[in-house]
């Protein structure tokens, strides 16, 4: 898995329609009072059989996620009305978020890339797409960890390394709350 770690100090504030509710307002800061941390999975494209793979093994392992307290949100570069698509066919039990920038329609930009709105800086993190970002929650807001994908095109982290990782960021998170540990002072 690739992983670009980035400063603790970028976070991200959003409002996008949900298609899995009917486009209804999605808040980052609600996002962040529910939950420790929020994986958001930038996917390629309405018609990328790569994407609709991995909503469907994330759906599979949701469970694993929301026991880690980790919400998974997936933003598709596209509409509303596609991403409900996404959301009937595949029964999504997390957020599909409509995330279409200045230039999406149809067609992928010149770049071959889709063109996100809101998330468009952290699409840049990545080699390509499918990727993803993930964000833990201080207050009502969400900070960005790290971003992560794979070194090759069409490719994306297993869900048991995306896991591992949330794991590796718990562990450090309960070592900086507890401070040192006693044994590293000398007893006299």
């Amino acid at each position: 898995m690739n992983k670009r770690r980035v400063g603790r100090n970028e976070s991200i504030a959003f409002t996008l329609p949900d298609a899995s509710v009917g486009g209804e307002e999605c808040r980052s800061e609600t996002l962040a009072r529910e939950h420790e941390r929020v994986l958001v999975v930038l996917l390629r494209s309405h018609y990328c059989p790569l994407s609709r793979e991995i909503v469907q093994s994330l759906r599979d392992e949701y469970g694993a996620f929301a026991s880690r307290s980790t919400a998974v949100v997936a933003v598709l570069p596209d509409t509303v009305e596609r991403g409900a698509v996404w959301q009937r066919r595949y029964e999504l039990p997390f957020s599909v978020l409509a995330d279409p920038g200045e230039s999406s329609d149809d067609d992928e930009t010149a770049s071959g890339s889709p063109s996100f709105g809101t998330f468009e800086p952290y699409a840049r993190y990545l080699q390509s797409l499918p990727g993803g970002a993930l964000f833990r929650t201080d207050g009502d807001e969400l900070r960005l960890i790290e971003t992560v994908g794979s070194d090759g095109r069409q490719s994306f982290p297993e869900v048991e390394a995306l896991l591992s990782e949330i794991e590796s960021h718990d562990r450090s998170e309960t070592r900086q709350r507890a401070g040192p540990r006693a044994d590293t002072y000398g007893h006299h």
